[in-house]
Parts: C-alpha cells; structure tokens; sequence
C-alpha cells in the first residue's frame, strides 16, 4: 500500500531535494508539497496524507510547536517527520511531546533520511542519532532536577532567574549560610558544580523557562 505524502518546507531546495529521495522509493507517493502551515492544512483537509515531513519553522500564524500541535489534534491519523535546520535535544524533546514522531537534521543525507521517513512512516518513533546521547542526557539532568525539595527547587529557579545568593537569602528570610548550603546540594543532585554548567544543562532542558514560584516556602 502506498504511503502518502506531504513535504512541507518553504525552501524550494529543500523540498527538491527532499522529494528527490523520496521517488527513489516505491513505497512512497508524494501528494503535495505545500510551503506554508495554512497551505498544509488545506491540503490535509482534501487529501488523506499518512506522512508529512514538515519543516520547524514555517511562515504563517501556526508554526514550530503550535503547528505540531494543531495538526496532531485535527489529523490524529497523520504521522509528522518534523524536519530542522535546529539541532538540538531539548528541540527533538519538544516536538516528540507535541505530537511529532520523529525529529531529524536538515543536515543530514539520502541514506538516514530514507531511515527517518520509512521508521515513522510505519509507526516507530525516530530520532536523529546525533541528539540521541543529548536526550539521554538532558533525561538524566530532568530526573535528577525532580529529585529536589521544593526549597533546593526554588533556590536554583531564582538563581536562574539572575540573582545571587545574597539576593536568594534577603528575599526568602534564609541566612546566606542556608542558601549556599541548599544551593550545593542540589548541585550535587544536578551533578554540576558552577553556575555557568545550571545555566547550560536548564538551556537544554527548556528549565530556564519554569516561572520562580511568587510565594516560596517558608524558611
């Protein structure tokens, strides 16, 4: 049974070259190739479509992870390759949680590609094996980072948010003796030992974007 599908990109080159490895494969029939969200749901509304390998950023109001979303929520039966010039685990994560079921570099060539399309096409979640290890990773600095008390919680989200320990004790009534304290033991929990290691593990982890708490434990 033929396979449709849709490669949504907004660059000609990419889409040619997309659609070029694609007729190598007999499995494949490609139903469209539009350059825009709105365009690709259209498309999908008037065309059954069992794939689309779709670009992050595309223009229109909907794109990146809203689009995922969106077409996961009214096309459930739709498989979605998303398709990045972004490599990055915390990315892959994200779309893979929005609905995607597969995430892979816009770098990548004809062979690992032919992979991609042809895993998620028939049901198994892909990843891109470069971010692989990244996502192990950043699954491991998740789980270590849920390991901590709420007050060690709330003494990394504030330095996160910029401010030092000083600061940390003066705004939740700790002496600076109990915020460096806290503050090592969830380093030791993290398993970093520096500031500039929290603000690069939460960057991968899309942590930095976790609002502070506006009514913190008491001391």
């Amino acid at each position: 049974m033929l396979i449709n599908t849709a490669i949504c990109d907004d660059h000609p080159l990419v889409s040619l070259a997309l659609r070029t490895v694609l007729r190598g494969d007999p499995e494949f029939n490609i139903v469209g190739e539009p350059a825009s969200g709105p365009e690709l749901i259209k498309l999908l509304r008037e065309q059954r479509c069992d794939l689309v390998i779709l670009d992050y950023s595309m223009p229109g109001e909907l794109d990146g992870i809203g689009l995922i979303q969106y077409l996961s929520r009214v096309f459930p039966t739709t498989r979605l390759l998303v398709f990045s010039g972004t490599a990055s685990a915390a990315l892959a994560s994200r779309c893979i949680e929005a609905g995607a079921s597969g995430f892979m570099r816009k770098t990548q060539s004809g062979g690992p590609l032919r992979e991609a399309v042809r895993s998620v096409a028939h049901g198994t979640i892909y990843i891109d094996p470069a971010l692989q290890n990244d996502l192990k990773c950043a699954a491991g600095f998740e789980q270590a980072f849920l390991s901590l008390s709420p007050r060690e919680m709330v003494v990394v989200r504030l330095l996160l948010a910029g401010q030092s320990v000083s600061e940390i004790s003066t705004r939740l009534n700790r002496s600076i003796k109990t915020i460096s304290t806290q503050k090592q033991t969830a380093y030791r929990k993290l398993n970093i030992q520096s500031d500039a290691e929290l603000f690069r593990l939460a960057g991968e982890l899309g942590v930095s974007d976790v609002p502070v708490l506006s009514d913190p434990p008491p001391p």
